[in-house]
Parts: C-alpha cells; sequence; structure tokens
C-alpha cells in the first residue's frame, strides 16, 4: 500500500512538472498574443506569394502585423511580461522630444517570470536578426519592394530593441560584459 501511495505521489508530482509552459507563466496570454505577432509576420513574408501576387496586399497585410506586434509589444507585453517599459514626450514649451524610460524596482523584478523574460528577450533580439537575413535575401535578389517591408520591419523591432534595452539595467549589463569579452577575446588572438 505504501508503494502505492508513494507511486501516486510521485504521479501526481510528474503531472506537475509535465504542465505547459503557457499554463506555468503568469501572463500566458500576453505572452501567447507576443509570440503569434512576432512569427505571423515572418510566416506571412515566407509563405506571401503562395496566396497572392499582389504586392500592395501583402505590404498591406504585413504592415498590419507588423504595426500590431510593434504596439502590443511596447505597450502590452513589455510591461506585463518584464516589468518596462518607455515612451515619448513632447515639451509643449520648448517643444523638446524627450525618451523616458522606466523599470520596476528590485522588488517588482522579482515578480517577473523566468520563462516569460526569457522567451520576451529572445524574440526582442531574435526578431531583428531573421528580419536582417530577410533584408540580405531581398537585396541580393534587387526585390527592392520586399527590402523595403524589411526595413519597416526592422526599423520597429530595432525601436523596441533599443528601448527595452535601455529600460533593462541587467541587459546593459550583458550587452556591455558581451562587448567586453569580445574585444578581450579579438585582442588576446594576436590580431594586432
Amino acid at each position: 500500500m505504501a508503494n502505492t501511495t508513494a507511486g501516486g505521489a510521485a504521479a501526481e508530482e510528474e503531472d506537475n512538472n509535465n504542465t505547459g509552459m503557457m499554463e506555468s507563466t503568469k501572463h500566458p496570454t500576453a505572452l501567447l498574443v507576443h509570440v503569434v505577432f512576432k512569427c505571423s509576420a515572418v510566416l506571412v513574408y515566407v509563405f506571401c506569394n503562395w496566396f497572392s501576387d499582389d504586392f500592395v496586399i501583402i505590404f498591406v497585410l504585413l504592415t498590419l502585423l507588423l504595426t500590431m506586434d510593434f504596439w502590443w509589444t511596447k505597450n502590452v507585453s513589455g510591461r506585463l511580461l518584464v516589468g518596462l517599459r518607455y515612451w515619448n514626450e513632447v515639451e509643449e514649451q520648448s517643444g523638446e522630444s524627450k525618451w523616458q524610460f522606466e523599470s520596476r524596482d528590485a522588488d517588482g523584478m522579482r515578480l517577473v517570470d523566468a520563462t516569460e523574460k526569457r522567451i520576451f528577450w529572445w524574440t526582442i533580439y531574435g526578431a531583428p536578426l531573421i528580419w536582417a537575413f530577410f533584408l540580405t535575401t531581398s537585396l541580393t535578389k534587387l526585390n527592392f519592394n520586399y527590402a523595403l517591408v524589411c526595413l519597416m520591419a526592422l526599423g520597429m523591432l530595432l525601436t523596441n530593441t533599443i528601448g527595452y534595452m535601455k529600460c533593462s539595467k541587467d541587459q546593459r549589463e550583458q550587452i556591455s560584459g558581451l562587448a567586453q569579452r569580445g574585444a578581450l577575446s579579438f585582442l588576446t588572438r594576436g590580431y594586432f
């Protein structure tokens, strides 16, 4: 009888460990929409010619998807998934534009789910790399219409990437450390 209880407890613990990633996060809907917007624009770009040869329709659809991704990332997922936000203010008297960067305090950052944070940063860094590859491909094929779409995507994605990097002390430190290690590695290999 004791074996059944131990086996039952082990099976229950295994079931708890096998819960879906989305179920174990604090904001599954925000995370899902964040990933879906990023992936949908990429998938539409890759497979668009299967469905339509009309560039105007493709351009409008990609613009809408990229704009929704930009807005969702900036206004919803950044705040919920990693506790960061940024915005631009224009002073009425001088007309000067000022960027504001904000993050939760140390206690608030402890509430950030590690899985959500990891997925957020992977998509924030990965999406511009994918679109840079698409840009390179479209330029080598001399397909300037699609290069324009890629430039638009890169503009929006890099705005969010840079904005959130400026908000996050951790990311700035990691990028700085990566750059220092890269420079040190370059110098120690004796290229000079």
